[in-house]
């Protein structure tokens, strides 16, 4: 070991083990020295402590060129894995990828298109999210959820079912009709495309019943003709709110057959 203020002349005999040599007297660690690689004969300038610091703490012997170039291959396999991982799961990859997860330049998340091979959806995902999240098909998670939820609703539904009363019921019935008949018939009913909205807001109109809802379950009339095109009608939420359950206007033809043809 040299002494404090000695220069340490084994200097020259570490760098053969890292595959360097200098070219020029040894003239301490901290100070730039013309040096060469053994591999690649490169000749560059460098202080003989950052080369050996460099490979103490990450194992790379130190030359530039060689250097970049065992980064490149380990770089180009690391794509080779990535993209034989998503073969392995049974992606088909469609679009131009070559295994990078983001942009070198710019850093942005590289976007792949995939073919789930089991289930046959085409969809495009960032590169990370599939290698890294395990994504398998949005598409199908999508579908799933749905249908999750669907369930859910039709359960509670069914348990709704149980202990409604027949009024609850009835009326159940006629918004799940009325609210098709709109969306089929809104050029119809709402030309104009007034604003619709709860009761107080000031502009917004209600999508009324010329003969109430209620007025047809006293008097049994299907929830169907309730919620018929000529029984549907754009009015301000202030005038609805006042007729309350009363007939109001022309009765529509189709009520004839149950005896309402005058507005009382």
């Amino acid at each position: 070991m040299p002494r404090p203020g000695d220069i340490d002349t084994t200097y020259p005999h570490k760098f053969k083990e890292i595959d360097i040599e200098l070219i020029e007297p040894f003239q301490g660690a901290k100070l730039h020295h013309k040096m060469r690689c053994l591999n690649c004969f490169h000749e560059w300038t460098a202080t003989p402590i950052s080369k050996l610091q460099n490979f103490k703490r990450h194992k790379l012997k130190g030359c530039p060129v060689c250097c970049r170039s065992e980064c490149t291959e380990k770089v180009l396999e690391k794509r080779k894995r990535n993209l034989q991982s998503l073969k392995d799961r049974g992606f088909e990859i469609l679009s131009d990828w070559d295994g990078r997860r983001v942009n070198d330049i710019s850093n942005v998340p590289t976007k792949v298109t995939v073919r789930n091979m089991k289930c046959n959806h085409r969809f495009t995902s960032e590169a990370k999210n599939l290698l890294a999240r395990g994504v398998e098909c949005p598409i199908c998670a999508t579908q799933y959820k749905t249908n999750h939820l669907n369930a859910s609703v039709e359960r509670r539904h069914q348990k709704w079912i149980k202990t409604a009363t027949s009024w609850q019921l009835y009326k159940s019935e006629v918004t799940s009709h009325t609210r098709a008949t709109y969306l089929a018939n809104k050029h119809t009913i709402n030309p104009n495309n007034l604003p619709s909205g709860r009761a107080g807001k000031d502009g917004a109109y209600h999508l009324d019943h010329i003969v109430p809802v209620r007025y047809c379950f006293e008097n049994d009339i299907p929830a169907k003709i309730c919620s018929d095109l000529s029984n549907l009608q754009m009015i301000p939420w202030r005038e609805n709110i006042a007729s309350k359950a009363r007939l109001k206007g022309k009765i529509p033809v189709i009520f004839e057959q149950f005896g309402v043809n005058n507005a009382v």
